[in-house]
């Protein structure tokens, strides 16, 4: 029920793709010789530069700049690490009214994922559920971990919570979901002692 940074990789690669094809292209033009008949470069083969380059990174500052590109590629590097750790992104208080006025109502989604797993663990065949809110009132996001005991029946429950929970939780928000994931796992736990039993299977939905 955690989310990754998949948007934000996805970015990234195609930036560093589109860079490194930028990249390929010049280098595939300049050996065919049409770089450097549409901007007068250097042919293939020959050198751009010439001389001690030593000079060049004798400066002080030249080390400090360095320095700071390669402080400055670490933490970026740290950041992206970071991003990578799964979280869970709970929504935050869901404004249900805004008529304009100065009054509005606010509500905990986790009171709103409570009545959910409460209604789902009423189902046949349910063992628990676990319900996590995103997204805003307007727009809000669903996300579901049901566990079953291995004699439910997986597609009446599915349908089951797509025309009961599912609905009943677009009607208190007024609004329909946008996105709605559902997680099932099957157990041999009893689900009326609960005794705990390694899960034997999940189905995604």
């Amino acid at each position: 029920m955690r989310q990754n940074a998949g948007t934000l990789n996805r970015i990234w690669l195609a930036v560093l793709g589109i860079l490194l094809l930028a990249a390929g292209t010049a280098q595939l033009l300049q050996a065919n010789g049409t770089l450097q008949a549409l901007f007068s470069t250097a042919p293939a083969g020959q050198r751009v530069a010439t001389g001690d380059l030593s000079a060049l990174f004798a400066p002080q500052w030249v080390a400090a700049i360095i320095l700071i590109i390669g402080v400055v590629v670490g933490v970026l590097g740290l950041l992206w690490i970071i991003a990578q750790i799964p979280r869970k992104n709970r929504a935050r208080a869901y404004r249900l009214h805004d008529d304009g006025s100065r009054e509005f109502t606010f509500c905990d989604p986790s009171v709103l994922a409570a009545a959910v797993e409460n209604r789902i663990n009423t189902l046949p065949g349910v063992v628990t559920s676990a319900a996590l809110l995103r997204g805003t009132a307007r727009a809000p996001d669903l996300t579901l971990k049901v566990t079953v005991n291995d004699r439910a029946d997986v597609l009446d429950l599915i349908r089951s919570i797509q025309t009961s929970a599912q609905p009943e939780l677009s009607y208190a928000l007024e609004a329909p979901l946008q996105r709605s994931r559902l997680q099932i796992e099957i157990s041999g736990r009893s689900q009326s002692t609960g005794n705990v039993v390694r899960s034997t299977g999940t189905v995604v939905h």
